[in-house]
């Protein structure tokens, strides 16, 4: 199987002819074009993962000044022909050509909600959804109509699909009835764009905010259109064969993204990943992380051990 192949496999649960993985981390915000992809493909080939994942790093053009309701009315939001959105796309582009067709591409965006929080800063969002929610869910929507645009421009750049950020669940945020009328919509707006695009896909990472303990509510996801669907298990105590039960989607995840994957050594990460495999199986399964691999001195080996451990697990 070529790791494309592999990756698809999972997704249709169907037998694979090794259990496939991935694991991602931040770059500098202020990389050029060409040093975000030579730091996509360096972790590429030197880990033999099975996916690429596109890190949204640079901020969306979003302007505005929130002083009063009436402002959510008037934010704007730049479009796919700004310098902003052709960055990316060009590095979608470099990394297809270096990387080639046999592996996935997955641009990681960040839902409209959690795009304002980062413009306007999430203690004034918060104040206006509790204060003024129909001028926020105003505002929100300008977001998201220029996303779906941007969406829909990564995915024609080359983009296999959208590894998409769903926040906004956090335990202790919102109820499930104000989640549903502020979040849900612009959030399945966004999905709903490579589910309607043939051979395009969705990867749901359900990610949870440090200020809420990184703590959500993944069964309100749980109707998401997702292809394969990650979280954080030792965050929400949801283990993945909870999961599986709980999601129709295939899933991507099962290791501590601070734990033996960033500290070693690599014994306990082989380790890890048999003992994941042991109690899930090998399929409908990719191994990763529960969020993106945080913490200092992030070392390629212990990824590649934690990846190799999960292609050679018999």
């Amino acid at each position: 199987m070529t790791k494309a192949e592999r990756v698809l496999a999972v997704m249709k649960k169907e037998p694979v002819d090794c259990v496939p993985a991935g694991f991602w981390f931040h770059y500098k915000p202020d990389y050029s074009v060409q040093q975000m992809i030579d730091a996509h493909m360096k972790l590429y080939r030197e880990t033999d993962m099975d996916i690429i994942k596109i890190m949204q790093d640079y901020p969306y053009p979003i302007s505005g000044n929130i002083t009063c309701a009436e402002d959510w009315y008037h934010i704007q939001v730049k479009g796919t022909d700004s310098e902003e959105f052709q960055k990316m796309a060009e590095i979608i582009r470099g990394i297809r050509k270096e990387a080639g067709e046999d592996v996935l591409i997955f641009q990681t965006m960040f839902g409209p909600f959690k795009a304002a929080s980062m413009t306007f800063g999430d203690d004034v969002l918060m104040k206006y959804c509790k204060e003024a929610p129909d001028a926020v869910t105003a505002g929100v929507q300008i977001i998201a109509d220029a996303l779906e645009q941007w969406t829909k421009g990564y995915l024609e750049a080359g983009a296999d699909g959208i590894y998409y950020s769903a926040q906004f669940g956090e335990v202790g945020r919102f109820t499930k009835e104000e989640w549903k009328k502020l979040v849900c919509p612009s959030d399945l707006q966004i999905l709903h764009v490579a589910e309607r695009m043939e051979g395009k896909y969705n990867i749901l990472h359900i990610c949870g905010e440090p200020e809420y303990e990184f703590k959500t509510h993944p069964d309100w996801f749980a109707e998401y259109p997702a292809d394969l669907i990650n979280w954080s298990v030792k965050d929400n105590h949801l283990s993945l064969e909870e999961g599986r039960e709980m999601f129709s989607s295939a899933i991507l995840g099962g290791m501590n993204n601070k734990g033996n994957v960033l500290t070693g050594p690599e014994e306990a990460i082989e380790a890890e990943v048999k003992e994941i495999l042991d109690t899930f199986g090998t399929v409908g399964i990719m191994i990763g992380a529960d969020c993106t691999i945080q913490g200092k001195d992030i070392r390629l080996e212990y990824i590649r051990t934690a990846v190799c451990a999960a292609h050679n697990y018999k």
